[in-house]
């Protein structure tokens, strides 16, 4: 009688090194990509929640401003150009004057409610843009105390702007300019340039009563 002889195949267990040093290879690959990855999504996350308030800081310091501007006293004896061109307190510039007799809390002083205050719109490179302000002498007994409040540190400059009637344009003239410091005549619009970390943002405010519903360009 013939005796049966069985045969098997074994596969080797485990990996050879070749396999397994293209194993890791493959493996650091897919690593480095979802790194990538996850770097430029959470980046992308960051600068999706950064420009929105950037934008609504924007907004709501051109906002402000104007309210001041648009409620302010005629401080001028011209019609067109109401507001106050005069030297600021402990400047030897001129800049945009403003007179608001129900000032919106955002001037605090230890008097209360704050009667009327006369503000300066102030430009400092290190500061940004602020304003200085100071309540009436009438209000406070003959003393006079000069606040400065900031507005927006992201302001990197403020231009005062010229219309110029022959080309039919707007001029503007930056802060870093000697005829802005030299200026005698009253801007019809000032532009803010806003800069927060390489995002920038331009605003125009009139200052001409009578061309409110006019676009500055």
């Amino acid at each position: 009688m013939k005796k049966r002889t069985h045969t098997s195949n074994h596969w080797k267990a485990g990996l050879t090194f070749l396999e397994l040093l293209l194993a890791v290879a493959i493996s650091g690959l897919i690593l480095s990509a979802s790194a990538q990855l996850m770097f430029s999504f959470g980046n992308f996350w960051k600068q999706s929640e950064l420009e929105p308030r950037f934008e609504h800081h924007v907004d709501g310091v051109v906002s402000f401003l104007q309210y001041c501007l648009d409620e302010s006293e005629v401080l001028s004896a011209d019609p067109v150009s109401p507001f106050g061109w005069k030297k600021v307190p402990g400047v030897s510039q001129k800049g945009i004057q403003f007179r608001l007799t129900a000032p919106p809390p955002f001037f605090v002083t230890d008097i209360r409610p704050v009667p009327q205050i006369d503000g300066w719109l102030y430009f400092d490179e290190d500061k940004g843009l602020t304003i200085l302000w100071r309540i009436p002498a009438k209000f406070t007994d003959g003393k006079t105390e000069l606040m400065q409040t900031p507005v927006s540190p992201w302001v990197e400059d403020l231009e005062l702007g010229y219309f110029d009637a022959e080309n039919n344009t707007w001029e503007y003239e930056s802060s870093a300019d000697d005829q802005y410091k030299a200026a005698r005549t009253a801007p019809g619009a000032l532009r803010i340039l806003f800069n927060q970390d390489g995002r920038k943002k331009m605003r125009d405010l009139r200052l001409l009563r009578h061309d409110r519903h006019v676009l500055i360009y």
